[in-house]
C-alpha cells in the first residue's frame, strides 16, 4: 500500500470532482459551497495514485474564527446553550486546526486510511490542539485517535 496525502487547489475543478462521487458523507455539501467558504486546499488520500478519500482542514490563528464557523454551518439559534462547554475551550485558543470533513470513500472503508491521514496531521501539526465535529456512528473512531469529548457537546479534540 502506497498510501500519500497530497494537498490540492480547493478551486471549481475540485468541487466537480467531488459532485460526481458516489460516496463521501460530505462530497456534495463540499461542492455546492461558495468559494469563499472553503479553505485554500483540499486533502487528498490516495492509494497508488487512486483518490481512496480526502480531508478539509481550516488552519485557525484565534478562537473566534472557529466559533464563528461553529454557529453559521453547526449550531441552531436556540440550541447555542447546548455548546457551553465548546465556547469555554475554544475561547482563548491560538493557532490550532479544525478537521471539517475527513471522508474515505464507501469501497475504501476499514482498510486504514483515516487513521493514515489522523496520523499524518498529528506528525504535520505535532503541537497544535484540534478539533472536530463528530457524529454518532464515529465517535469511536476519534476516540481510537486520542481525541477526547469537550464537556457534554458533541465536539472532540485532540492535544
Amino acid at each position: 500500500m502506497a498510501t500519500t496525502i497530497t494537498a490540492k487547489p480547493f478551486n471549481k475543478e475540485m468541487q466537480t470532482i467531488l459532485s460526481e462521487l458516489t460516496s463521501g458523507y460530505h462530497a456534495g455539501e463540499l461542492s455546492e459551497k461558495d468559494s469563499s467558504e472553503l479553505p485554500k486546499d483540499i486533502y487528498l488520500i490516495e492509494d497508488d495514485q487512486e483518490m481512496v478519500g480526502y480531508a478539509v482542514i481550516w488552519e485557525y490563528q484565534i478562537g473566534n474564527q472557529l466559533i464563528h464557523k461553529a454557529e453559521k454551518d453547526y449550531f441552531k439559534v436556540d440550541e447555542k446553550y447546548l455548546e457551553r462547554d465548546f465556547y469555554m475551550d475554544i475561547k482563548d485558543k491560538r493557532d490550532y486546526v479544525f478537521i471539517e470533513a475527513l471522508d474515505i470513500l464507501k469501497e475504501h472503508e476499514g482498510k486504514g486510511y483515516a487513521k493514515f491521514f489522523i496520523n499524518w496531521l498529528k506528525v504535520k501539526y505535532p503541537n497544535k490542539r484540534m478539533y472536530v465535529y463528530t457524529l454518532d456512528k464515529t465517535r469511536n473512531f476519534w476516540f481510537k485517535q486520542n481525541f477526547e469529548v469537550l464537556g457534554s457537546t458533541v465536539w472532540m479534540s485532540y492535544n
